[in-house]
């Protein structure tokens, strides 16, 4: 298990669109904004490990995203809040079933808040694989924080910071 900072470029993420709870998106953006560090990381499994297992569709995708290395396991409202307050998102990368078992660990600890994935990474792979069989286009946590915001399905003051810090 290994911490890394990375872009929303690199992270494909699901696609639930708008994210789920506009409440808890509040709260990390407020955090994100005034200490991102405080937010937990979040798992994310490199695509050499499930690329192809996931369908040709999304191999597609990845392909035509060059800068595109990661396939998010748990944490949209976060990696979103991040994503509109312009930080980096501190990762966990997942390489093995001990790694998810060390991971999940971290919720005992206070570290992170929950884990929402299986047990083990052939697993969430084929949760994802299902996820996105079902799905008519795929999201980087870049493409889909700004479709949120151009379809202003966030509020608006997120909207005008993200917006701010983009011209700066």
């Amino acid at each position: 298990m290994k911490k890394i900072s990375l872009q929303a470029e690199q992270i494909m993420t699901t696609n639930d669109f708008p994210v789920h709870n506009e409440q808890v998106l509040k709260i990390y953006f407020k955090i994100a904004k005034a200490n991102p560090e405080l937010l937990p990381v979040t798992p994310v499994i490199h695509k050499s490990l499930g690329l192809s297992v996931l369908g040709e569709k999304v191999q597609n995708f990845f392909e035509k995203n060059s800068e595109l290395e990661y396939i998010m396991c748990d944490g949209s409202h976060k990696t979103t809040a991040l994503t509109l307050t312009d930080n980096p998102i501190n990762a966990m990368l997942l390489e093995s079933d001990n790694d998810i078992k060390e991971f999940k660990a971290l919720i005992d600890s206070g570290e992170i808040f929950s884990f929402a994935c299986s047990d083990s990474i052939k697993e969430i792979l084929k949760d994802k694989a299902e996820h996105f069989a079902e799905a008519e286009f795929f999201q980087t946590v870049k493409s889909k924080t700004d479709r949120m915001v151009d379809e202003k399905v966030i509020p608006q003051y997120m909207i005008d910071f993200y917006k701010k810090i983009k011209l700066t």
